[in-house]
C-alpha cells in the first residue's frame, strides 16, 4: 500500500464524518507535519471539535524542513 502526508482538511474532514479509521486501510504510513497538529490544537483550544493526532497512533507527525526552489535559489 502507498505512503501518504496529508494537510489539515482531509483529516478533519474525515474525522467529522467518522472517517478517520479509514487511513490505516488505505495507506501503510500517514505523515503530518507539526504544522497541522499546532493548527488542530489551536482550534481544540478555540472550542472546535478536532481530532487529536496523538490518539491515532498510526500517524506519524514529522518537521518539514522547506528547501528553496532551484529556480529561486539561482537568483
Amino acid at each position: 500500500m502507498p505512503k501518504a502526508i496529508s494537510n489539515t482538511s482531509p483529516i478533519l474532514y474525515l474525522y467529522r464524518i467518522g472517517g478517520a479509521e479509514w487511513l490505516p486501510k488505505l495507506f501503510d504510513e500517514i505523515r503530518v507535519p507539526e504544522a497541522v497538529k499546532l493548527e488542530l490544537q489551536e482550534g481544540a483550544r478555540k472550542g472546535y471539535d478536532v481530532p487529536i493526532l496523538d490518539n491515532y497512533s498510526w500517524m506519524k507527525i514529522i518537521n518539514l524542513k522547506s528547501t528553496p526552489s532551484k529556480r529561486f535559489a539561482l537568483n
